[in-house]
This record gives structure tokens, C-alpha cells and sequence, in this order.
């Protein structure tokens, strides 16, 4: 491909060579780029790929073009195409690259403070029980026609979105749903798609504040609103605490907007729930009513908890939008399988849940929805991250002290901090519970291991803040390791 044809979309100089040169990969990664390559050269805050030796060492292993945003020193033999901001068009470059895989499928996003995973698992469900081949991205990974991809990043970087969504593309997907989060809109890591449809659940204090995340919440709210200035339709939570603040951000015309919640203005507005059981089963879920256009509707959902009502309520909105049947979509919501959310490891007299929530928000709901099965007692073993938010520390530990019968805490990613520091602003969390039962175990592995050998029979222990992750971080160090597979060695040793 030539390389005028990845620039069409842009604005760009040429600064030496001649844009009439064939490529044949796009990188970013120095240590990865290949011969015949595009490099996008970036100033990162350790290291800038625009230093002369970086671009020399480039060229001679044969990479054919440079993209840059600031004055380098020109190797010979190769093309220098300058921009403004290499940020705002890499994306747009990587898509020019793969043929636009965006505008062959059917593109939904989804950002939100909570529900994202939820409700794009949600969605690939419904529209799969359609007959409508999905690809998904986003914290579990990349999946695909019976493929799985791990990620890094909620939202991967520009070139690995153009990657897999090509891969979904060749594959026959005909439509693909991502989570999007602030800091892919705030790095515009997907500045070169148009979603057909921008889903927005909510809006919450406390979280992704920082030096390396937003400035402030204003940043946060602008970065999650982008997601609906990429957008053709927006559908969005009508009653959000900060739906003013989102909504100055949003620059769509109200014709583009559709609103879901529980009031009569809303366009899909959820009118009854209930929490069902399937006592064969052992298992919760809720039956929830809804409106479209003053006919109501009725659908149930296996993940139970009300704030589920309102992620289904998402998806049934697209859906409609979509023209798809209302069988499909019953199907769809009636068996939604996440693994590390809600995810049932072991059933037998007792029962093992593996579940993400890492913050206080995500715990509160998790094990307020567990009060649905109907256990003996609620066992929670959760840590708490470290060099993150203390809110999430208080949040979590108050949590697991009100709803939980008894809590283990243990390690999370602790990263730089020590396990005791963490454990101390737990301790204050859980302290604001009225009665709380709990012990500390370092280890999150022994931690399990007490959990599961001290459990009896109706027991419902559930395992916090790793959820479908393979590691487990510690000192900078990331070692290999999962709570699904170790709770499954753990059943295993005891012959369960």
C-alpha cells in the first residue's frame, strides 16, 4: 500500500522523500518494528522515538517512513511526514492501513464509570441470538468467532483497535462492541472510528483522578462525552447524577440522543421489577416491564441486581434501533456468561464466585446482588490496590463489612505499596459497618485456600478485585496467576 494512500484522511507535510513508497506495516514500538514499516514516532513521558539514533537505527533495519511532530534529523533513503499532533491522526492512519475496518461492521460503543463490561457482554449476547456474528473488545479482551485475545488497556492502543477490528472483519463479524474508556478518548486511541451507536450508563466521583489519568472530574466527564461525539446515534441514562456536566460536553443534536431509565420522558423507560429464583437451578435473576413508545414489554435478565435493569435497558434500546426481534433479545439477555463477573467457579455444597469489582461502587453492588442466592453466609475475600484511589480502599472494606457475613481481606495488585498500608485504610473502611467479621491473610492464594476449607454447606464465598485477570502485580513485578484457575487446583487438591 502506498503511503500516500494512509495520509488521504489527514493533514500532514512532507518534510524529505516521497509519499509514492510502499508500506507494508504501520508501528509504534520501536523494538517491533518491522521492515517495509510505517513508524509513528511519539514523545512519550520516558523515552521520545524521535531522537536521531531511534530514526538512524529505524531506517537501517529498513522501516520506510517516519511520522512525526517535531524537527529530526532525516535519515537517507526515507520518507518524513510531519503533522501538528501525531496523537490526533495515528488512529486514522492505522484505519487507512487495514481498509477502515470500522465502516464494514456495525460499531456500538459503551463508556461509563460502571456497567461497561456488563452491558457489552450484554449486547454481544442479544445480537449473536440475532444471527449477527459480534466481535468484542474491551477489559476481558478481544473475542471473535471462538478467539480470544488478551489485553492491557480496557481500550488498546490506536494500532491494536485497527488490528483486531480487522481480524473481527476478515472473520465475518458484521458488527463489533467495545468498551470505551476516558483514557482511549483522552490518548485518541479511536479517532479513526464512527461508532454507529455511543451508549452512555453513568458518571461517578472518585475514581481515574490522578498525575498519569484526568486532571480533574471535568477532564474525566469531557473524555467519557467524546465517546458520543464519535457517534451517529447516542442512547444514554436519563436520570445520571451528572448528566448536566456530561451533557456540556456532548455536541450531538438532540435528534441523535435517546434517553433509558425510569422516567415517563425517557424513550425506554423501566416501569416493574422483580428478583426471580430458579430454585432447580439455585440461580437469581430479575424480571423487569419496560416502555417503547408507550407499549410495554416484558424480559428478564440472569445477572441479578437492580442497577442490571438499567445496563439491559441499554441494550434493548440499541436493539430497537436496530430492528431486531424481541425474541433474539429475550435469548440474549436470559444467558449472559462473563467470566470474572459473577462468574460461579465451583458449585457444589458450597459455592465459589469470582467477581472484578475492585472499587467500592462495584463491591457494594456485587454483593448486594448476592444477597439474591439465597447462601447461608456471604464470605468475601477481597484486597485493594495499591497506588490507586484510597476511596476504593474505604469503599471496598465498608462494603464487604455491611453485606458481607465475613470478609478475608488479602493482597490485590499492591504495585509500590506495602500490603499493611493498604490493609490500614481497609481497616477504616470496614470499621464504619455496624458489626463487622473479618481477618487479614496477606497471601492471596492462602487466603482462598482458608476460604474454601473453612467453608460449610450453603456457603457462598465470593473473590473480589481480580476477576477475569491473569496476574497479579507486586513490587512492579507482575507474576502470572488467576483466582479461576487457582479456586479450580484448590477444588481439585480436595477432591470437591
Amino acid at each position: 500500500m502506498k503511503l500516500s494512500s494512509l495520509l488521504q484522511e489527514i493533514e500532514y507535510s512532507v518534510v524529505s522523500g516521497s509519499t509514492d513508497v510502499d508500506i507494508t506495516g504501520v508501528s509504534r514500538d520501536n523494538r517491533k518494528a518491522e521492515p517495509g514499516d510505517l513508524f509513528i514516532c511519539q514523545t512519550g513521558e520516558f523515552f521520545d522515538s524521535h531522537d536521531e539514533k531511534v530514526l538512524k537505527e529505524l531506517s537501517e533495519k529498513g522501516v520506510k517512513a517516519f511520522l512525526v511532530e517535531k524537527d529530526v534529523t532525516s535519515p537517507e533513503g526515507v520518507c518524513i511526514v510531519r503533522v501538528d499532533r501525531v496523537r490526533l491522526v495515528a488512529s486514522s492512519v492505522c484505519a487507512a492501513f487495514y481498509g477502515h475496518p470500522a465502516r464494514k461492521m456495525v460499531m456500538i460503543g459503551v463508556t461509563g464509570s460502571k456497567g461497561k463490561t456488563t452491558s457489552t457482554h450484554m449486547l454481544r449476547s442479544v445480537l449473536m441470538a440475532a444471527g449477527i456474528q459480534t466481535g468484542l473488545m474491551g477489559t476481558n479482551g478481544v473475542d471473535f468467532c471462538d478467539r480470544h485475545y488478551d489485553l492491557t488497556n480496557t481500550t488498546p492502543e490506536f494500532d491494536e483497535v485497527q488490528y483486531y477490528l480487522n481480524e473481527m472483519a476478515l472473520a465475518g463479524c458484521k458488527a463489533a462492541v467495545m468498551e470505551v474508556s476516558s483514557a482511549g478518548m483522552m490518548n485518541h486511541r479511536l479517532d479513526g472510528v464512527t461508532f454507529d451507536y455511543g451508549i452512555f450508563l453513568n458518571l461517578q466521583e472518585g475514581d481515574h483522578i490522578g498525575p498519569r489519568e484526568h486532571p480533574d472530574f471535568n477532564d474525566y466527564a469531557r473524555c467519557k462525552a467524546e465517546l458520543l461525539n464519535h457517534s451517529k446515534r447516542a442512547i444514554l441514562y436519563g436520570e445520571d447524577a451528572f448528566l448536566t456536566l456530561f451533557m456540556s460536553y456532548v455536541k450531538l443534536p438532540k435528534e441523535a440522543i435517546l434517553t433509558f431509565g425510569e422516567k415517563e420522558t425517557d424513550d425506554y423507560q423501566a416501569v416493574f421489577s422483580e428478583n426471580q429464583f430458579d430454585e432447580a437451578r439455585r440461580l437469581p435473576g430479575i424480571r423487569f416491564d419496560y416502555t417503547v413508545k408507550t407499549q410495554i414489554h416484558s424480559c428478564f435478565t440472569n445477572f441479578p441486581g437492580s442497577f442490571n435493569v438499567l445496563n439491559a435497558l441499554s441494550v434493548i434500546a440499541v436493539a430497537d434501533c436496530m430492528g431486531l426481534p424481541e425474541e433474539a433479545v429475550k435469548a440474549g439477555l436470559s444467558d449472559v456468561k462473563i467470566r470474572g463477573r459473577n462468574d460461579i467457579v465451583y458449585d457444589g455444597k458450597f459455592r465459589v464466585i469470582v467477581d472484578f469489582a475492585h472499587n467500592g461502587a462495584s463491591a457494594w453492588g456485587h454483593l448486594s446482588a448476592l444477597k439474591e442466592f439465597r447462601a447461608k453466609r456471604i464470605v468475601c475475600v477481597f484486597g485493594a490496590d495499591g497506588n490507586r484511589s484510597i476511596g476504593r480502599r474505604l469503599g471496598m472494606g465498608e462494603a464487604a463489612g455491611t453485606l458481607a457475613d465475613f470478609s478475608i481481606v488479602t493482597s490485590g495488585h499492591n504495585r509500590f505499596e506495602t500490603f499493611e498500608a493498604i490493609l490500614a485504610d481497609i481497616e477504616t473502611g470496614l470499621r464504619k459497618a455496624p458489626d463487622p467479621h473479618y481477618i487479614a491473610i496477606k497471601d492471596r492464594e492462602e487466603a482462598i485456600r482458608y476460604a474454601i476449607k473453612n467453608a460449610e454447606e450453603g456457603d457462598l464465598i465470593t473473590i473480589l478485585g481480580l476477576g477475569h485477570e491473569n496476574w497479579q502485580e507486586e513490587n512492579g513485578k507482575k507474576r502470572r496467576y488467576s483466582d479461576i484457575e487457582f479456586v479450580k487446583q484448590v477444588v481439585k487438591e480436595m477432591n470437591l
